[in-house]
């Protein structure tokens, strides 16, 4: 009679087995946390700058100590960073309107933008720089890094021990609650083994679905707090009817099977309206990160309720009156709290509108501290202050003002022709100088010293034009001159090279 439900109870424990192993790896599949929301102007930016110039994340090094000694290990420094080949790297030491760079005497900013995604820059490039910096710069010169893909790094980092430290304090919480509630070891293991099944194989799901969408650091929290708080609560709704239907008289198999019938469809029902929920506020959601979220909760969601319907029933009418081995205290019946509870429900349906009053009154004024809430994009607030990651940009805010480890980046583009035409070089030049003129702009790097550098190619190239076919002879006359304008060529390609993404602008340091 009960074979199928015990095959199931083991396909569940199975497949949950497997996503364990599954989710083991996860933390490693995990996306970077992206504030890009499509439709904006931010993500039309965003596409634009990876459309033309590829992946960028940049980063600010910032290096003190004695004027002598910063200006020795300085350029060092720059050239093993030019080195490696994704990389772009604007220093004090170059040519050009780079004296922002240098702040005050003994102080040297350098910015470096590695041509790789967000996540490798996480992953790979936030060590090896930091690597490089060790093996460069000694005392007594100090170097201090940031750059957003650093924060984000510190933000996951942090988020993932977060989660850690709060399970290991939910964990003996969790027991005492349930221990005070069933007054029974075993029947108060149930719910928290069956909790943890639930995120662990929440984890996996989420493994799995990190290959076909972005899953973020705050998806595996996320998943951690509601798997064990559904798994919990729909088990103990579980355990709690069957250990009834034993008292009221019915034999195991008999108080499963009615457990399933009754709060098994009581579980399916909560857990489906929640699903619902999630699945069209997904749809409302703009952008990854929230759509990431509202996936793990879906994925917990749905274990929670096939586990405690599938797997909990076969397992409780196996253990029968085992149920409350463990016994703490006196034994007293549960029929006493199930009276009073059932005397308060009548007397609240006597009266529906005084019942609704006292229970929506409190909630109300409960909720009424979320309209104070200011919400914003997560930043080095949110790490403490002992985190390596905050105290390095912190100390380049001190030193040389916010805004340089994430810089706003504005990108211009042509849709046909060249942008390095003299009217388009001198159109970026004017908005430089206008952006540079704003309040709280601390300094902007750009084209504007190119257009002006190359203004005599131009002309150059306007004269030999007008003499027509005679105009390439008079190259063999130009003797230095073409010497000088070949030189021109080149700095004019290296400052396109080290130039705020080529054609765009970098205006940097805002506050």
């Amino acid at each position: 009679m009960y074979r199928r439900p015990l095959a199931g109870l083991a396909i569940v424990l199975a497949a949950c087995a497997v996503l364990g192993v599954l989710g083991l790896g996860v933390e490693g599949k995990l996306a970077p946390l992206s504030l890009s929301v499509p439709g904006t102007s931010a993500a039309a930016g965003e596409n634009l700058a990876t459309a033309h110039f590829g992946d960028s994340s940049p980063f600010a090094v910032l290096l003190r100590g004695p004027g002598a000694a910063v200006e020795r290990q300085g350029p060092a420094l720059v050239r093993a960073l030019r080195r490696q080949p994704a990389a772009t790297v604007i220093s004090p030491w170059d040519r050009g309107s780079v004296a922002a760079l240098r702040p005050g005497p003994g102080r040297a900013l350098i910015l470096i933008d590695f041509h790789v995604p967000l996540a490798q820059a996480m992953r790979d490039t936030v060590p090896a720089l930091e690597r490089t910096l060790e093996a460069h710069v000694h005392a007594p010169v100090l170097a201090t890094q940031s750059g957003y893909a650093s924060v984000s790094r510190a933000l996951q980092e942090e988020s993932l021990d977060s989660t850690e430290r709060a399970e290991l304090l939910a964990a003996p919480l969790l027991i005492l609650v349930l221990l005070l509630v069933f007054r029974s070891v075993v029947a108060a293991a149930i719910p928290l083994a069956f909790g943890a099944l639930t995120v662990l194989a929440g984890r996996g799901v989420l493994a799995l679905l990190s290959g076909v969408m972005t899953i973020d650091a705050l998806s595996l929290v996320v998943c951690t707090m509601m798997g064990l708080a559904l798994g919990v609560d729909y088990s103990l709704l579980i355990v709690s009817r069957f250990r009834e239907e034993l008292e009221g008289g019915l034999e195991p198999r008999q108080a499963a099977a009615v457990t399933r019938a009754s709060a098994g469809r009581t579980t399916a029902f909560a857990g489906a309206t929640l699903i619902v929920a999630i699945v069209f506020s997904a749809a409302l959601q703009p952008g990854s990160l929230l759509l990431s979220l509202a996936t793990a909760t879906g994925v917990v969601t749905v274990i929670s309720v096939v586990v405690s319907t599938l797997a909990v029933p076969p397992l409780l009418a196996l253990l029968g009156g085992r149920i409350n081995a463990g016994r703490i205290g006196s034994r007293r019946s549960a029929r006493p709290p199930r009276s009073s509870v059932a005397a308060t429900a009548t007397a609240a349906l006597r009266k529906p509108a005084l019942a609704a009053c006292l229970v929506a009154v409190p909630l109300v004024l409960l909720a009424l501290p979320a309209l104070g809430f200011t919400t914003g994009a997560p930043g080095i607030d949110e790490l403490p202050s002992s985190n390596s990651a905050r105290q390095g940009a912190e100390a380049i805010d001190r030193a040389v003002g916010p805004g340089w480890e994430a810089p706003f980046v504005l990108v211009a583009a042509t849709t046909e022709g060249p942008i390095t035409t003299k009217a388009h070089l001198g159109q970026l030049a004017r908005w430089q100088r206008r952006i540079a003129a704003q309040p709280g702009v601390r300094a902007v790097i750009g084209p504007a010293p190119i257009a002006h550098r190359v203004a005599p190619l131009h002309e150059l190239g306007n004269k030999l034009a007008s003499r027509g076919s005679q105009g390439p002879a008079q190259l063999s006359k130009l003797g230095p001159g073409l010497r000088r304008a070949a030189g021109a060529v080149g700095e004019l390609r290296s400052g396109i090279a080290r130039g705020a993404t080529g054609s765009g602008l970098l205006a940097a340091g805002s506050e």
